[in-house]
């Protein structure tokens, strides 16, 4: 149980990154009015990847370590971030070549980000 916890605090790093990456990227192609490119989806992908990772070690955490009221908050921040991420990126997955954007995964990316630092200040866990 105690590797789980571990293994879920140590994954939040890797999803920061992950999500701090995505935003960079599209960042970078939305201000230099660049087209959209694999690079985007590939950057988007491995953020969603990671935050999955992470909500399914927080949900079994859920299960096997005691429950306190803070984590409330946590698992609707967490919960929501997930969904953003997914929604955006599957969003603009769908869409034909011409119509992907930068803003789409840009704002799904700062908005998710935004939902998973709340979500570990909802703790008191600290960002870094």
């Amino acid at each position: 149980m105690q590797i789980l916890f571990h293994a879920h605090s140590g994954v939040r790093y890797l999803v920061l990154l992950a999500g701090l990456i995505a935003v960079v990227y599209a960042a970078i192609g939305l201000f230099g009015r660049k087209p959209y490119d694999r690079g985007g989806r590939i950057t988007m992908q491995l953020f969603v990847g990671l935050l999955d990772v992470q909500v399914l070690l927080g949900i079994i955490l859920v299960f096997l370590w005691p429950f306190y009221p803070a984590l409330t908050g946590h698992i609707v921040m967490m919960a929501l971030a997930a969904v953003v991420a997914h929604v955006t990126s599957a969003m603009n997955r769908r869409r034909p070549a011409e119509r992907k954007s930068w803003p789409l995964q840009f704002g799904g990316a700062v908005l998710a980000m935004l939902f998973i630092v709340g979500g570990i200040m909802a703790i008191g866990r600290s960002i870094l």
